[in-house]
């Protein structure tokens, strides 16, 4: 018996060797990927580190950078794709949740599905169901996430204290949200800032999720935002506006860091940097839903996916996607940045290292059930974002009633569906 595990500790050892020989010999003929990705302050905080780290993993691969500093996914899906009609190489390209039906309907991503098949080394049951399914679309794996983020509400600590409310116990409600703004404009303070501006309609698509609505048909063809619910959510934006509970701004973040507003909802991504650029305490919590239910929330955030022609970068590139859902690069992303990464085993290791820590804990619980963040089709689909952020622009910095704002936005996005 001894013999016999003796000889197959002998196999498994010149088995390894050889794996390792493979891999060695891999990297002895270089691969140069270009990598498209955003390079704004807080993105190269948490991207920055995963490419160096890669670099180490894998000496063979080389990333050359094409970075994008403003102008949000819209503007990266732009430059990938302005860069695949003009020839440039583009092997990976990071791209927003809400951009992935574009991407898909250009002709040039790659399916992940074959990668996955032949890569025994890749447990997709290692990553979050919910955040893989981001990346599906039409029956196939087009994206692995790096990093997810969900709507949610900041509260201003000091600023409830000073009026009477309760920053552990914050609004459920749209009513109690409404009656705290209340509270704080009463002793001159600004009450709430729902982040409207958000890449055009993704508080949008989540107040209107929450009133049962939705923003298209099941065909796709047509929008369905354009009734009582859609009215709703606009109705209740110019209300607060209108009676000096929100202001007339598209600047949360600035209005919130400099300490006068109570309450201010956006990305969970923010829960790393905005703290810190701060001199008052600051408390997360989900954001109010019209009943006080517990919210459904988009996923916002991004993901890699493949555009390689050429086969070595192609596998190269499987390389460097796969890796970023790993434990390694998963941990930089939660360290990084605000955003939660997909890796179940480092998603378990947050949640015992911030047991205490009950902003974290909003983050992860909403990460792990997040709705997709809507992908509009076709070429119009940043045109049709646009749409909805003029929209309720117009209606925050009172140009239009809500009435007639929706209506003229539900008129020109089903001309650019067509």
């Amino acid at each position: 018996m001894k013999k016999v595990l003796m000889i197959l500790g002998l196999i498994g050892l010149a088995a390894g060797l050889g794996f390792a020989r493979g891999q060695e010999e891999k990297s002895t003929k270089p691969v140069t990927l270009t990598f498209y990705h955003i390079a704004t302050q807080t993105h190269v905080l948490y991207l920055n580190p995963i490419k160096e780290a890669f670099q180490k993993a894998f000496p063979g691969i080389t990333l050359q950078s094409v970075e994008v500093t403003a102008g949000g996914y819209e503007a990266l899906t732009q430059k990938i794709l302005l860069g695949l009609a003009s020839g440039e190489p583009v092997d990976i390209g990071q791209t927003g949740y809400d951009q992935l039906r574009t991407m898909v309907q250009s002709g040039k991503a790659l399916a992940l599905d074959p990668f996955i098949a032949s890569d025994a080394g890749f447990k997709k049951d290692n990553l979050f169901p919910a955040m893989m399914d981001l990346g599906r679309l039409d029956g196939k794996q087009w994206m692995v996430p790096i990093g997810t983020s969900t709507p949610a509400m900041y509260v201003n600590m000091d600023l409830f204290r000073n009026v009477g409310l309760d920053p552990e116990n914050p609004p459920k409600s749209w009513a109690e949200a409404r009656a705290a703004a209340e509270k704080l404009k009463a002793a001159g303070h600004q009450g709430i800032f729902w982040g409207w501006q958000v890449t055009g309609n993704w508080i949008f698509q989540a107040m209107l999720d929450n009133l049962g609505g939705k923003l298209v048909n099941d065909a796709g063809n047509q929008v369905a935002f354009n009734d009582e619910k859609g009215l709703k959510v606009l109705e209740h934006l110019s209300d607060l506006v209108s009676n000096g509970l929100m202001p007339a701004s598209d600047q949360g973040l600035a209005l919130f860091v400099a300490g006068n507003l109570g309450m201010w909802i956006d990305s969970s991504f923010q829960r790393v940097n905005t703290p810190q650029q701060v001199k008052f305490g600051v408390r997360m919590a989900p954001i109010p839903t019209p009943e006080g239910t517990v919210p459904k929330v988009a996923a916002g955030g991004n993901g890699a996916m493949i555009f390689s022609t050429d086969p070595a970068r192609q596998k190269a590139a499987w390389q460097f996607i796969r890796w970023m859902t790993e434990e390694d690069a998963s941990r930089i992303v939660a360290d990084k940045s605000g955003y939660t990464p997909a890796n179940q085993a480092v998603i378990r290791a947050l949640t015992a290292q911030f047991a205490s820590d009950a902003n974290y804990k909003v983050t992860l619980d909403q990460a792990a059930r997040v709705v997709p963040w809507y992908s509009w089709p076709g070429k119009n689909s940043n045109k049709i974002a646009k749409s909805l952020r003029d929209m309720q622009e117009a209606v925050v910095l009172g140009k239009k009633a809500p009435k007639k704002a929706l209506d003229e936005a539900a008129a020109e996005i089903n001309a650019l569906l067509k």
